[in-house]
């Protein structure tokens, strides 16, 4: 999915997700557009990702259309997040700025050991090194400046384009909570993309600021007499021609010179000088090939890289929002055992977790709930029976103290029982804590809830807590699917 369309798709998401009562974006438009979009590209066809991320575009471009009608300014405002820096904006400041530095120094006496295109040189090779040693310290760095920076960008941009959002007392609210939700959802997916084009942008401005630095020598060179010398404290002849020479050398040696001898480099050194022609001409083709060549390519990589991932962006499925939309065309052929071990939930409860459980296997999976497992019995074979992918689901009541030898043995027999059916079957394990908290306060909820766990990490399973009072269908849907078990059917 290209970056656009991910994030368009993404506001639509977290304009809904900010208004759940259909106040601003009536609930029946979204029925509407959801009924449309499955007519175009039905998931429950082939469950092919292509048909989903199909269903998911055509329903956000109509949910789009309804919105850019009836809000325009969210339009506006989510063009503004999608601004990409001009490459101009860059290019052009440095260039000017390399041909305004004197890359010769400011007399015309050019010292070949410290000089302005010297320096620059010798920052683009710790540059390089630095980004060739960064790989094996992401261990311990975490972010680099860069990230920083893309951070910043982004604050800023949100902050523009948030100065569009639709006014009025009733919207108001509304439009800040969903840009709040669109920048937590959009953020983290386009965080690698603008931290891709600021690096691209610093090979640009080194590359053009080294090309003005070399124009600017030549320009004036043909207006000016520049002569060459040296100068050094701690270093003798010798070792600055051996310096200059591995600077200088594969310069000298494209260019067919002949480079100058150490009787040469002596004869340099001040108060003596001589033409400094030949070596403003080593001096900018090093540059060009230290600089500008190895820049060049950095930016053609950074395109490369950046062109691929605008096309590459791809919807979390596993949110909430995208498996509420999807569970009218899930989970044909699975069956679902709900297993309570020695107690009866609620009406409550069992509406809570027949909604939940549709959610997270999809409307089509068929629902069986069987009797309460008796207190003490160690294996139940009801799963058995049936040719479907089965889910055996669990329940224990946080009102009985978890025993090893009892509801441990029987746990333990089910999740053997579930790893020797067919491949698909799954485990899940929930803690019902209605009944218990109602009767007893939070603190002893919390140390009855640790006891379970203590249990079931013994059997490696996760331990699903709820209350049908109190647990959220978004924060149970997210939990239920990283606890099953296996945790890849």
């Amino acid at each position: 999915m290209d970056r656009t369309q991910f994030s368009k798709t993404l506001l639509v998401q977290a304009l809904e997700e900010s208004d759940p009562h259909g106040q601003y974006l009536p609930l029946s438009t979204r029925h509407h557009a959801t009924q449309q979009a499955r007519d175009q590209h039905d998931p429950a066809s082939d469950h092919s990702t292509k048909t989903t991320l199909s269903f998911l575009t055509t329903r956000s471009d109509i949910m789009w259309a309804f919105v850019h009608k009836a809000f325009p300014a969210f339009a506006e405002s989510w063009k503004h997040l999608q601004v990409n820096i001009p490459s101009l904006l860059v290019a052009i400041p440095a260039l000017i700025g390399g041909l305004l530095i004197n890359g010769l120094g400011e007399s015309q006496r050019v010292n070949l050991l410290n000089f302005p295109l010297l320096l620059l040189l010798l920052w683009n090779v710790g540059i390089y090194l630095s980004s060739a040693l960064l790989p094996f310290l992401k261990t311990s760095v975490k972010t680099t400046w860069l990230d920083t920076a893309a951070t910043w960008a982004s604050k800023r941009v949100g902050m523009w384009g948030q100065r569009s959002w639709p006014a009025g007392k009733r919207s108001d609210p509304w439009a800040q909570e969903a840009a709040t939700r669109f920048t937590t959802l959009w953020w983290p997916h386009v965080r690698p993309l603008w931290t891709g084009r600021l690096r691209q942008l610093l090979h640009l401005g080194a590359a053009c600021m080294a090309m003005g630095m070399i124009l600017g020598m030549y320009t004036r060179g043909l207006a000016l007499d520049y002569q060459a010398t040296w100068e050094s404290t701690f270093l003798s002849a010798n070792q600055v021609h051996g310096i200059l020479h591995i600077l200088l050398g594969p310069a000298a040696w494209l260019l067919q010179y002949s480079f100058p001898q150490l009787s040469e480099i002596m004869n340099l050194q001040a108060p003596k000088h001589g033409p400094a022609g030949q070596w403003i001409h080593l001096w900018a083709l090093t540059a060009l090939i230290v600089i500008v060549i190895p820049r060049c390519i950095m930016i053609w990589l950074s395109q490369r890289s950046l062109n691929h991932t605008k096309k590459t962006f791809s919807l979390p499925l596993d949110d909430p929002y995208y498996i509420h939309l999807l569970a009218p065309d899930r989970g044909q052929g699975v069956q679902i055992n709900v297993l309570p071990y020695s107690y009866a939930p609620s009406s409550d409860a069992r509406s809570f977790l027949d909604l939940g459980l549709h959610d997270l296997f999809g409307n089509l999976a068929a629902i069986h709930w069987h009797q309460p497992i008796p207190f003490g019995q160690e294996l139940s074979n009801v799963t058995e029976t049936s040719t479907d992918i089965q889910t055996s689901v669990l329940i224990f009541n946080a009102g009985q103290t978890p025993e090893t030898e009892v509801q441990g043995e029987w746990l333990h027999s089910m999740q053997t029982q579930t790893g020797a059916n067919k491949t698909g079957s799954r485990l899940l394990v929930l803690l019902d804590e209605e009944p218990y908290s109602q009767a007893i306060d939070e603190n002893r909820v919390i140390e009855r809830q640790e006891a379970w766990q203590r249990l079931i990490s013994q059997y490696h399973l996760s331990l699903i807590p709820f209350n049908a009072n109190t647990t959220s269908s978004d924060q149970f849907l997210q939990q239920t699917q990283a606890g099953l078990w296996p945790a890849s059917a």
